[in-house]
């Protein structure tokens, strides 16, 4: 059997092991590029997900692969470097992980960086990662509308964005159009004064797709919202795809029409959290990777310690750092230049104090109510059951623990019975936003 046969096969397996958010995320970009000698090298489009799937995916991807090679494999996870456009006919036998915007694209306002491609899935936008999928195989049925809320610098608009694209993949004939709610409002505003009602309304009521950013812009104004109301109606009804997105959910929009918030939350609504430690690491390889910074994984893993915001920020002290690394004539940024970079006197903030595994059984202990020799004890209620399974992911996810260690904090586990706390719980957050918001209020309290 040849290799593409064993792979497709081994990925049939995961799809039914495997959570379908967990699948689509995680497994299937991924290619066996050689098996010899029982290794198997597998291309992975980004570091990302080289970390990760070696880290917390190794033996789930092993157990597929050696059921369908009837052998003990040893799995090596590489970057598969995307083949740049002018070799890709050359070389049309192998994978590809380039994007080519469509011609309709640079008439949808898409920016050609924003996607899917160049999205770093983590635990804070895997659940709207995976409805975005849904939405890719079904447009205009599968959750609509999608309303996309969360903070500033979260990575809201680089997920609708990449919605855009890969719906102008799919569907070349689509027409797309992304916009600010701001420009909705001001298009408006210069219909009514030029009396071109009529082609405002066509311009976007004829649209296969609207990605609307910053939908809150048009709280508190009552003629666009009643214009936008007709609008997103009309898309509606003819069963076009509507993306909105906003810094709040729609009931918290203040000065947002009733109608309005009733129809945005007819659809889908998720949510998308700041990056948690691990996602932070994810985007700094990332983005150091695109401005082709060299910086080393200490160095890379102090500055997600320090930088506990957005994604936006975290690319502007990236820059910032590089700037200050190029000024100073170093070649590879490593520990000793970044700690000196947040040191006090920078007036940057300070690195964070680590956490102890104690503290972080604690919070969860107090979270959920019980003493901590119940959460650490051998009773089975299922509330203790579910907290621990929370407590042994947080110690693995945000202290990197490993799997014996935690056995042992939460009173003398197996590593096998770990790792299922573990992987269920990172099941659930596919499928349950509620869980992330359970998370959040615990970490907020270490």
């Amino acid at each position: 059997m040849d290799i593409d046969r064993i792979w497709k096969n081994t990925q049939e397996e995961l799809k039914i092991t495997l959570a379908p958010a967990v699948f689509q995320t995680f497994v299937s970009k991924t290619q066996l590029l050689a098996l010899q000698n029982q290794i198997a090298t597998i291309g992975c489009p980004n570091t990302y997900l080289v970390e990760i799937n070696h880290k917390r995916y190794y033996q789930i991807f092993k157990n597929a692969l050696d059921n369908q090679t009837k052998n003990d494999n040893t799995l090596k996870f590489i970057l598969q470097e995307p083949v740049k456009p002018e070799t890709a006919e050359s070389t049309s036998n192998s994978p590809l992980f380039t994007y080519a915007p469509s011609k309709n694209a640079y008439s949808s306002n898409l920016n050609s960086k924003y996607t899917f491609d160049t999205l770093v899935v983590g635990n804070s936008n895997n659940f709207a990662y995976a409805a975005a999928q849904g939405i890719i195989k079904n447009p205009g049925l599968s959750y609509n509308p999608f309303f996309i809320w969360g903070g500033v610098g979260v990575g809201k608009t680089h997920l609708m964005q990449a919605i855009g694209h890969q719906l102008l993949k799919n569907y070349p004939e689509y027409k797309i159009k992304y916009f600010p709610a701001e420009t909705f409002a001001n298009e408006l505003i210069s219909a009514l004064k030029s009396k071109s009602m009529n082609q405002f309304k066509d311009k976007y009521r004829q649209l296969d797709c609207i990605l609307v950013d910053d939908i809150q812009f048009i709280a508190g104004k009552e003629y666009i919202q009643e214009e936008f109301f007709h609008t997103f109606n009309s898309l509606h009804l003819a069963g076009k795809q509507i993306v909105l997105t906003s810094d709040r959910k729609p009931e918290q929009i203040a000065g947002l029409e009733d109608r309005l918030v009733s129809r945005f939350m007819g659809g889908l609504t998720v949510d998308i959290q700041l990056p948690d430690y691990e996602m932070r690491v994810a985007i700094i390889r990332q983005k150091s990777e695109e401005k082709k910074i060299s910086i080393n994984s200490e160095a890379i893993n102090f500055i997600a310690n320090s930088i506990q915001s957005n994604i936006r920020d975290i690319e502007g002290q990236l820059q910032q750092i590089a700037l200050k690394a190029q000024a100073a004539g170093v070649g590879e940024i490593d520990l000793a230049f970044i700690k000196n970079y947040f040191s006090p006197s920078s007036n940057l903030p300070p690195a964070k104090t680590p956490l102890n595994p104690r503290h972080i059984i604690s919070v969860c202990a107090k979270h959920f109510g019980i003493k901590t020799s119940d959460l650490c004890g051998s009773n089975r209620q299922k509330e203790l059951v579910s907290a621990r399974h929370l407590t042994a992911y947080l110690l693995l996810t945000e202290i990197n623990l490993p799997l014996k260690e935690v056995g042992s904090l939460l009173g003398g586990r197996d590593h096998t019975s770990i790792m299922h706390a573990r992987d269920k719980i990172q099941s659930e957050l596919s499928t349950n936003p509620q869980l992330h918001h359970v998370i959040n209020q615990i970490k907020k309290s270490f």
